[in-house]
């Protein structure tokens, strides 16, 4: 800022020289501020990042579902089962499709549990598809009911340890899951007539008298 002030030969008066002092102090605060919001950062402004939406944040930390009251059943050979509910806290329905345990089960399959109208008995079914879980909605896996299914066990699963694993959803998403393992006598469904399950026939959860003893699983 450039004051031309026009003055006569010898000093001002002192009410002038007053006011020209003022009139400088004035300009130099309106030349700071007018530089502050150039830089577009003044001191009294606040920059606030935008919050992440509840399905950012799912995606960053890798929960597709939540689950509660997770749980598998001790089994020392054969084939055990896996329970728990999932439930969906996005806004948008997922679909388990599929289900892995590399160290514990060479085969994982999600199943339904299905009456035999011939012989009242309850059987369990592989689901094709997946389980569609929709916005806010809880799929409930249970004994006598829908559940995961290992099969061919490399380890035998021990009550009082862990169990991890791996579910797959239809839009390419994963996410691991751990479960307790508890001593549970129920859950004996056998499968339904002609299904087939990795090259086998008719199975049950029982093991068989041919069942080898298998080494305890280690914890993951």
């Amino acid at each position: 800022m450039n004051l031309m002030i026009e003055r006569a030969s010898g000093p001002l008066p002192r009410p002038v020289r007053r006011g020209v002092t003022s009139l400088l102090a004035v300009g130099l605060a309106a030349t700071a501020l007018t530089g502050c919001s150039a830089s577009g950062n003044p001191a009294n402004e606040t920059t606030q990042a935008p919050a992440a939406s509840s399905a950012e944040a799912t995606a960053a930390t890798g929960q597709v579902v939540e689950l509660g009251d997770g749980w598998a059943k001790a089994a020392d050979s054969n084939m055990t089962s896996v329970f728990g509910s999932l439930k969906n806290t996005g806004d948008q329905a997922v679909t388990l499709e599929s289900i892995a345990a590399a160290d514990t089960a060479d085969v994982a399959e999600l199943h339904e549990t299905v009456m035999n109208d011939q012989t009242g008995a309850t059987e369990m079914k592989r689901v094709e598809g997946g389980f569609e879980i929709g916005p806010g909605e809880t799929k409930t896996l249970e004994p006598g009911g829908d559940h995961i299914m290992l099969m061919e066990l490399t380890c035998a699963v021990q009550s009082g340890t862990d169990l991890t694993l791996d579910l797959g959803f239809s839009d390419g998403r994963t996410q691991k899951i751990t479960v307790p393992v508890r001593d549970y006598a129920g859950a004996q469904e056998h499968y339904a007539p002609g299904e087939e399950h990795s090259g086998h026939g008719e199975h049950s959860e029982m093991p068989s008298a041919q069942s080898s003893a298998l080494p305890e699983c280690h914890e993951h």
